[in-house]
């Protein structure tokens, strides 16, 4: 613990020492700085070089190809441009550099003039450095401030604590968050190119070593601000030409190809689709040409596939980065966890701009990974598959599949039938398992068609733990090929207010017969809104029907008695609508036999056989059968087909079945004779 304070102490005390020293080194070795007064607070940059980097004849190529790449990239402004030795810092600054401003031709004719390629002479980088600090703390220059040093590496007055002191003005810039970043050159050694390495990471600024192949492509994407990947790292036979096809999509708007080689003779060629060779004095084409390497960029390029041709006479390495710059963009439309259990749909949509384009012959397919097997499927537009609108740009497909939870990888992948070229999307999706309705119990019920029967109990869970939801959540219904009809569900427990996991399912069915009971869920888990079914389930009813009744009479008895009642109320009319008896029979003596009129007669004669009075209610007339019919305008005397008494006779001639009577025919009938009479006649 002393040991570590005694060693914070020291290194305080130091860096005390350290930054006093800047100052005062500002004005011992700085012997030229033209910078403008200060207005504002602004970011500024520096490049400085090493005097004496001209070791050899690949360090002088490649310090060329790094300020060729810095010329040719983006405009720079208020910068500081310059060189130094062991000595001093020669400055100049420019508030704007463009190209009437030769600050490359300038930087270079000032290192012709004074570096040597005396490999012993080394230079004081630390000092260099200093003088920067010094001058970026009087101008105030702002975060994100920079200073790019090209340097071999090779240091002047080396000692023990060099290391230290480079890391110290590296943590002094990054204080100020300037960065510091370093170029070694081809001749920098190991030692050198690791030192150099430590200042760059100590200001959190970048380092590159142009020794080698790569160190080139990582200083072209930094300085222009491009994404090149490594496309082919080659080894070229003598005078054995190598082509690589590149394919390039529809929508392309930009190509950028960099070729680095090892062997300077290496000649580069860009050919398109249709054979036609890229030449910078076309519109559309920027080349950017130096010993080291070939920058090549095509604006708006034919799709197709182009080919890149390098030769060499000596043979060598060659590295090859591309950047394909489309507004095209595949993308997955996430979704929350899919259930492991139901079908996964997969969408995808062809974006520009964030908006969902409709793209003539594009097809897109989905390559997923389960951890077993590898699938691939077709995505659609057409409304079909699980795609839920055709035509409106979001291209889909349902895999029906048993996935296991968990992460699937998917490759979505965009291409275009006359093309060879492709774009693809890296992706995933999840899986899980989701909530499941269980059906515990089911009953073959009993009942009327009024009364809520109790067809099954259910439970729902995750993974056999409670799954707790609220009833109105739960949609079930009981159909068969002719009726349907909705359940209700109600709790059986209520671990939440309004929630529970166990519920009864209830229904009203009208008619006897199988049901097939089906429940849906609809909820949300995991930040998704989800809906699984239960499987059909039979049910049988047997609906029992039980006699209608009406104001507490059942229906058939009020059916009966309103016949009833009709029938009587049928017999009544009928009855008062018979004519009472009437009128008198007289002998040949002219006595009344039967007075019609006050005929002694029983009250269901009376009713029954209103209008017909039969022989045997006359005591007077010995007649044996049939009856006397009273109509309304004359009155028959009605006898037996089968009579036993002959003896009745009309006018003295055998009695017909019907006989009207008159005053005027004279009835025959056990020695007496009569006549009928309305009336009695008068004296």
């Amino acid at each position: 613990m002393i040991c570590n304070y005694s060693k914070f102490i020291s290194r305080f005390l130091y860096l005390s020492i350290f930054i006093f020293t800047i100052f005062l080194s500002t004005t011992q070795n700085l012997e030229e700085i033209f910078a403008q007064e200060i207005q504002n607070e602004k970011k500024y940059n520096s490049i400085i070089v090493d005097e004496q980097i001209i070791r050899s004849d690949r360090d002088e190529i490649a310090l060329n190809t790094a300020l060729k790449i810095i010329d040719n990239s983006s405009q720079i402004e208020n910068i500081f441009v310059g060189t130094f030795d062991s000595d001093s810092t020669k400055l100049n600054f420019y508030s704007e550099v463009n190209k009437e401003v030769k600050w490359i031709d300038d930087l270079l004719n000032s290192i012709e003039n004074t570096s040597t390629k005396n490999p012993n002479i080394k230079s004081d980088q630390l000092g260099a450095l200093t003088d920067i600090y010094s001058e970026f703390n009087k101008l105030n220059a702002l975060a994100g401030s920079n200073v790019l040093i090209i340097t071999p590496g090779r240091i002047s007055g080396e000692s023990e604590k060099t290391r230290e002191r480079f890391r110290n003005i590296g943590e002094l810039f990054a204080l100020e968050e300037w960065t510091i970043d370093v170029v070694t050159l081809p001749s920098s050694d190991l030692i050198s190119r690791d030192l150099m390495g430590e200042i760059s990471s100590a200001s959190l600024g970048k380092f590159f070593d142009l020794g080698t192949l790569s160190g080139f492509s990582g200083f072209v994407n930094y300085l222009k601000q491009q994404k090149l990947t490594e496309i082919m790292k080659s080894e070229l036979g003598r005078n054995n030409p190598k082509l690589l096809p590149i394919d390039i999509s529809p929508f392309t708007q930009s190509l950028s190809l960099l070729l680095v080689r090892e062997d300077f003779d290496t000649e580069v060629s860009l050919f398109s689709p249709n054979g036609t060779k890229a030449l910078p004095e076309m519109s559309n084409v920027d080349v950017l040409e130096t010993m080291n390497l070939d920058l090549i960029t095509i604006n708006n390029p034919s799709p197709g596939t182009w080919s890149l041709r390098s030769v060499s006479e000596t043979g060598g390495e060659i590295q090859v980065y591309s950047e394909i710059q489309n507004p095209l963009e595949l993308k997955m439309i996430q979704a929350g966890p899919f259930s492991n259990s139901e079908p996964v749909l997969i969408e995808a949509s062809i974006n520009i701009d964030n908006s969902p384009q409709i793209i003539a012959d594009a097809v897109i397919e989905a390559t997923v990974t389960n951890g077993i097997d590898i699938k691939s499927y077709k995505l659609n537009d057409s409304g079909l598959s699980g795609d839920k609108k055709s035509n409106d740009g979001i291209y889909s497909f349902e895999i029906v599949d048993n996935f296991d939870p968990g992460t699937k990888n998917i490759d979505l992948e965009l291409s275009w039938p006359e093309f060879s070229s492709k774009i693809i999307t890296r992706t995933s999706f999840q899986t899980e398992i989701f909530p499941k309705i269980n059906i515990t119990r089911t009953s073959n019920v009993e009942g009327s068609k009024d009364e809520n029967l109790n067809v099954a109990s259910i439970t729902l869970t995750v993974s056999d733990y409670p799954f707790l939801t609220n009833s109105k959540n739960i949609l079930g219904t009981l159909s068969n090929d002719t009726n349907v009809y909705d359940a209700s569900l109600t709790m059986l427990s209520e671990p939440e207010p309004g929630k529970s996991w166990k519920f009864d399912v209830f229904a009203k069915i009208s008619e006897s017969g199988n049901y097939k009971l089906n429940l849906k869920l609809e909820d949300k888990y995991l930040d998704r809104n989800f809906e699984v079914s239960s499987p059909d389930t039979e049910i049988s009813a047997n609906i029992i029907t039980y006699p209608i009744k009406l104001f507490g009479i059942r229906i058939i008895y009020i059916l009966i008695l309103i016949f009833i009642l009709g029938l009587l109320t049928l017999s009544i009319v009928i009855i008062r609508r018979k004519n009472s008896p009437y009128g008198y029979l007289i002998d040949d003596q002219g006595k009344v036999l039967v007075n019609f009129y006050n005929l002694d007669r029983s009250q269901i004669n009376k009713i029954i056989s209103k209008d017909f009075v039969n022989s045997y209610e006359l005591k007077a007339i010995a007649l044996n059968s049939g009856g006397f019919k009273f109509l309304p305008n004359n009155v028959e005397l009605r006898l037996t087909e089968n009579r036993e008494d002959i003896s009745v006779r009309v006018n003295g001639k055998p009695a017909p079945t019907n006989i009207k009577l008159s005053s005027r025919n004279q009835v025959g009938v056990g020695g007496k004779l009569f006549s009928f009479y309305k009336r009695l006649p008068k004296q």
